[in-house]
């Protein structure tokens, strides 16, 4: 069973008692445990959830109140949806998804993944600003773009890289997006 890490902040705006939160477990999801965090934005708040394994990332907007069955609908469609847009055929998406069936909330308390996926927020707001707020840009392309950079603690390989590793896949270098189904 795989792990979907919170941090404090997330923790306190789903009302989990951080009491109720175990120590993350290794797990043998293919892209295993996740991070999320809470990323207040001047227009709508957002969720950055990260691989602790390939940093592999993606951004959801807050919607209703959130609650811990939200927090894990939110992880299972977006892993899916990034690695659709990544490219990755119906059959490897779906071995992956079946190491997310269902997860254990855990506390985060590694710090250096913390400082990782608190970089990783920050970067997305960065481009987001850049883009002109979150009605203006892309989602598509800013997840394609935060995927593609290279990450020190990669040894500067990137996640798309590192994902394709972990999934037993030759990494694309020529990497070029595939329009999710029913965009435009």
């Amino acid at each position: 069973m795989a792990n979907l890490i919170i941090t404090r902040a997330i923790a306190t705006r789903a009302r989990i008692k951080r009491d109720h939160l175990g120590e993350a477990r290794p797990t043998d999801a293919p892209l295993g445990n996740w991070y999320v965090t809470f990323l207040p934005m001047a227009e709508r708040n957002a969720f950055v959830y990260m691989s602790s394994r390939t940093q592999l990332s993606f951004l959801m907007l807050e919607g209703e109140r959130l609650t811990p069955e939200k927090l894990f609908i939110s992880l299972v469609r977006g892993i899916s949806l990034v690695l659709e847009l990544a490219g990755y055929p119906e059959h490897v998406r779906e071995r992956v998804m079946n190491g997310y069936r269902s997860v254990a909330f855990a506390r985060a308390s590694d710090l250096s993944q913390l400082g990782v996926l608190t970089n990783c927020a920050l970067d997305y707001e960065g481009f987001i600003e850049q883009d002109g707020g979150l009605n203006r840009c892309s989602f598509d392309q800013l997840v394609i773009e935060m995927n593609a950079r290279p990450s020190k603690k990669l040894g500067f390989s990137t996640p798309l890289e590192e994902t394709a590793k972990a999934l037993g896949v030759l990494p694309n270098k020529s990497f070029k997006p595939t329009p999710l189904r029913g965009a435009a």
